[in-house]
């Protein structure tokens, strides 16, 4: 690629958010070009960058105690289908959903009145029908999302928006950025030894936004923790949500049923939060954390938690792996103008993986002649300040 090549938008970062956001530009009728670095080969030596998409297994569902998030994940969902088709990739498996908690009703009602399946139920359905044992905490309810909440694939997913993305005559480009730079009315992003100039840019970087951008976004990046674990096929299992656990490391957890990753294994995948975990303060720390495999002490209460959420599972192995999530002080993506031609899309709360395709669609939209059209989901709720 020469500096005499000129695209109207270049969209840094092939996550989910930004293939979703290539996608809808390119459908648009945008020449796009799209710079998705690939996966590290190594994680333990390489320094990055790391996305949060490099996985096989994350939650999917409508279910939410915050409105704006549930419409979010209501029209992306809705979407799936399509993608699917379209691309030929799959990604999702509607294998239900199950939330553990107190006070959750709000959630079964914000998902019910956006179409979803959603529904109290006893603890003593919940074990008979999925083997999940509820943990004894005073005022604990749990309730249900049938399909298609379950389980998408991140990998499978960018995979799936990118070919659709190229389909549309996006230019995919499978290196790392090294950085932007102003260039004549028009943006020069370095990719390698390579130069992409567009009039304007999306980063959707996730964690490596401010690096990128120069901007002070205020993003917490926390540095995390997830356990795969081999227990062999758990017929049944849905997704689950646990808002308070019995181990006094941890204080949620999160799980997706047996799913495959790429080396052929069936592993079930469990993450928690934590009171107050690591962070990054630059992206050096980030690869420094991958490079460690996570941490023992939080993988620990992990394996426990299952054990005792899970006590029918027949566990053989685990492996503990490293992950980064990137958080806004708004708890929402921000998603919005940060110069005359730099535009970003980033901080994905630990939910965004089941809400990328409308944060990437709501990204698009920042370069329509119109500008943000939507009024359900105002700009003003996602912009940068």
């Amino acid at each position: 690629m020469s500096d005499t090549t000129r695209f109207d938008v270049a969209v840094v970062g092939g996550g989910l958010i930004g293939s979703a956001a290539a996608r809808h530009l390119a459908e648009a009728g945008h020449s796009v070009a799209v710079i998705a670095a690939p996966e590290p080969s190594d994680w333990t030596t390489s320094p990055g960058p790391f996305a949060s998409h490099y996985d096989s297994g994350r939650i999917t569902r409508t279910m939410s105690m915050d409105p704006v998030w549930a419409e979010l994940a209501v029209r992306s969902i809705g979407r799936y289908a399509d993608i699917e088709a379209r691309s030929g990739i799959r990604f999702h498996e509607p294998l239900g959903l199950a939330w553990l908690g107190t006070g959750i009703e709000p959630a079964v009602t914000n998902a019910i009145e956006r179409g979803a399946a959603a529904r109290m139920v006893t603890a003593d359905w919940l074990a008979e029908t999925c083997g999940i044992v509820m943990p004894q905490f005073d005022g604990m309810e749990a309730a249900w999302e049938d399909g298609p909440a379950g389980v998408v694939n991140p990998r499978q997913l960018a995979a799936a928006q990118l070919a659709l993305a190229a389909q549309a005559n996006a230019t995919v480009h499978r290196k790392a950025v090294a950085g932007l730079r102003p260039a004549d009315g028009a943006v020069a992003i370095v990719v390698g030894t390579e130069t992409v100039v567009a009039d304007r840019v999306l980063v959707a970087a996730g964690a490596y936004t401010e690096h990128l951008t120069g901007v002070d976004l205020q993003l917490d990046r926390q540095l995390r923790t997830t356990l795969r674990v081999d227990m062999g096929e758990m017929p049944g299992l849905p997704s689950i949500i646990c808002d308070q656990v019995e181990h006094p490391y941890i204080g949620d957890m999160y799980a997706n049923p047996p799913v495959t990753y790429p080396d052929g294994r069936r592993l079930f995948k469990i993450g928690c939060e934590v009171v107050d975990p690591p962070r990054a303060e630059d992206v050096s720390d980030i690869a420094a954390w991958f490079g460690t495999g996570g941490d023992p002490e939080e993988a620990a209460a992990l394996l426990e938690t299952t054990r005792t959420i899970l006590p029918n599972a027949a566990i053989s192995s685990w492996d503990t792996v490293p992950c980064v999530i990137t958080r806004t002080a708004r708890r929402y993506p921000l998603i919005g103008w940060v110069d005359d031609r730099v535009a970003i899309a980033t901080g994905g709360n630990g939910s965004a993986a089941k809400c990328s395709d409308e944060l990437g669609r709501l990204a698009s939209e920042l370069f329509s002649a119109e500008g943000w059209m939507d009024t359900a989901l105002g700009a003003a709720t996602f912009a940068p300040r």
